[in-house]
């Protein structure tokens, strides 16, 4: 009895994966020599280490001699080598990976014996990474921008190896590697064909699964898989779906302490929606949509081809982009926290819809910085009066600038100088006038309604002339 390092959950036996909340496991034998390390296979590959063990083999990183180029080595257990249905599944495994050809599944350089056939081995390419189950486990809640990213590519995967009739049968997020690659973040590959199905069989080819054994990682099985149904590519779609699900919530939709009680779980139960599970995480409502269509129960309900899945998802992205969605710049958990404090907000995952521009509107409105939560609580008040009416009330700088435009719109041009005015500046400045300007000139002229007419204007030059005379003397 062990517990799992992530959620504690008591576990029996050494499972590959926690049946609480999915996380992969691995274990390891200290102190254990192993005698294969340093070994050169097929004159060709040179065992460097050991970097995983599963039901089935080991997983060596190696060395390819002439190249110096690393592989992952994958050899079979000793013990295993007699059964002929294990053989041959582990040689439908280098065949399923040979047929693919596209970055985001996994490349196969070789397939061989040694030892007599004692020992079987097969050669593919070494990725460095982190599986998504670790993600997951690490770094949840995922960007919404993080889980599309890698989601599509989980979905190139699958709509190559659905083209070359290869159903995979065991998709899980352990067998999803992200890794960065030169200028990309999260670059995914899709692994671990060993249980994988050939659809379009050849005269030679052999069932290596009787009619009614089920195959596969029970959390991530489709209902017709657990019931040992005909499977098609949507199978492959249904374990998709719990994968993007346990991405949104940390959780797996179908839980239970046996094999058994999964499988019923995931035949007879409908998911939780997964902003009913985590109302701490706020996700688009498209997520939801999209997760809870990957779940159905009927097949033909599912989207039909990865293709499609990959296309909601692109779509899914671009409505976020159209609206300015506030998910695409704020954590699940720092917008969820922002959400909490709105009163008038929608149940659910649409609460999401609410702008960015609303969110740094309250957290200028706070003077706080907007990339922690800290601000968040002190944005809250700020949040619900801009939440309660149909309009968001403009920040207070916009309306200061409105003010201002309001005043200098108020303002009138100056009106022109009247007749009597220049002629005081005239009298003033001890220049010459030799124009009268008459009583009734004078008073109309202070009532606003005269001006200078253009025979007057040799005296606006004079005037001119008389100040930067008189500036002049004042200088000297």
């Amino acid at each position: 009895m062990h517990n799992c390092p992530k959620c504690g959950h008591e576990m029996k036996g050494r499972p590959n994966f926690c049946p609480s909340c999915g996380v992969s496991l691995t274990y390891s034998r200290k102190g254990a020599i192993d005698p294969l390390v340093g070994r050169i296979i097929d004159d060709t590959y040179e065992v460097i280490e050991l970097i995983g063990e599963g039901s089935m083999g080991r997983v060596y990183r190696a060395q390819h001699v002439q190249l110096r180029k690393q592989v992952a080595l994958k050899i079979l257990h000793t013990n295993l080598v007699s059964d002929f249905t294990v053989v041959k599944r582990f040689e439908r495994e280098a065949q399923a990976a040979s047929r693919l050809n596209h970055p985001n599944c996994i490349s196969m350089f070789g397939y061989g014996r040694e030892d007599d056939g004692a020992l079987l081995w097969m050669a593919m390419e070494f990725i460095e990474g982190r599986d998504l189950g670790v993600i997951i486990a690490e770094d949840s809640p995922l960007p919404a921008r993080r889980v599309l990213n890698i989601m599509a590519q989980v979905c190139d995967a699958l709509d190559e190896a659905h083209s070359a009739k290869v159903i995979h049968r065991d998709l899980k997020p352990a067998n999803i590697i992200c890794f960065d690659h030169r200028r990309t973040k999260d670059f995914v590959k899709v692994l671990d064909f060993g249980i994988a199905k050939i659809i379009d069989n050849d005269e030679d080819y052999q069932p290596l699964t009787r009619e009614g054994i089920v195959c596969g990682t029970p959390a991530y099985m489709s209902p017709e898989q657990v019931q040992g149904f005909e499977l098609d590519a949507r199978s492959d779609l249904f374990s998709l779906g719990i994968i993007l699900y346990q991405t949104l919530t940390g959780r797996l939709p179908f839980l239970g302490d046996s094999a058994v009680e999964v499988a019923t779980k995931i035949v007879v139960d409908q998911p939780v929606s997964p902003s009913d599970v985590r109302d701490d995480w706020s996700y688009p409502p498209e997520f939801e949509s999209i997760v809870l269509k990957l779940l159905s129960k009927n097949r033909e309900e599912r989207f039909e081809e990865a293709h499609e899945v990959k296309r909601a998802l692109e779509t899914c992205l671009n409505e976020l982009h159209d609206r300015r969605d506030a998910s695409l710049d704020l954590r699940p958990d720092e917008l969820a926290e922002i959400l909490a404090g709105i009163d008038a907000s929608p149940a659910g995952t649409d609460t999401v819809r609410i702008s960015d521009e609303l969110v740094a509107q309250a957290l200028r409105t706070t003077g706080e910085k907007s990339d922690g939560p800290a601000a968040w609580a002190a944005a809250s008040e700020a949040v619900n009066t801009a939440a309660d009416d149909d309009e968001t009330e403009p920040p207070q700088e916009v309306v200061d600038a409105k003010l201002d435009d309001e005043a200098q719109a108020d303002i009138t041009e100056p009106e022109p100088a009247s007749l009597k005015q220049l002629a005081d500046l005239a009298d003033d400045l001890g220049l010459p006038n030799e124009n009268e300007v008459s009583a009734d000139s004078a008073n109309t002229s202070d009532a606003g309604s005269s001006t200078a007419s253009p025979k007057y204007i040799w005296l606006v030059a004079g005037l001119t002339v008389g100040l930067i005379l008189a500036g002049l003397v004042k200088i000297f």
